[in-house]
């Protein structure tokens, strides 16, 4: 059972990521071609926003990698 709830939980990260690395790389887009400074400000705060969330979807990864390697040793 342990290891169903890990699997899935895997997915539902994997799921999570792809959007948020898309969402990650049209701000940078946006960033790197817009002119107006309160727009820049709003697509830079979301950025560094965006990095936050892959960063924990990362560490979140690397969790149940660790504990899935636990489970099988």
């Amino acid at each position: 059972m342990r290891n169903g709830m890990l699997s899935e939980l895997d997915r539902e990260l994997h799921d999570l990521c792809q959007p948020l690395t898309t969402l990650q790389c049209r701000l940078e887009m946006a960033q790197m071609m817009g002119d107006l400074e309160p727009l820049k400000e709003a697509v830079d705060a979301s950025v560094v926003e965006a990095h936050r969330i892959v960063d924990a979807v990362t560490r979140m990864r690397a969790m149940l990698e660790r504990e899935d390697k636990v489970l099988r040793d």
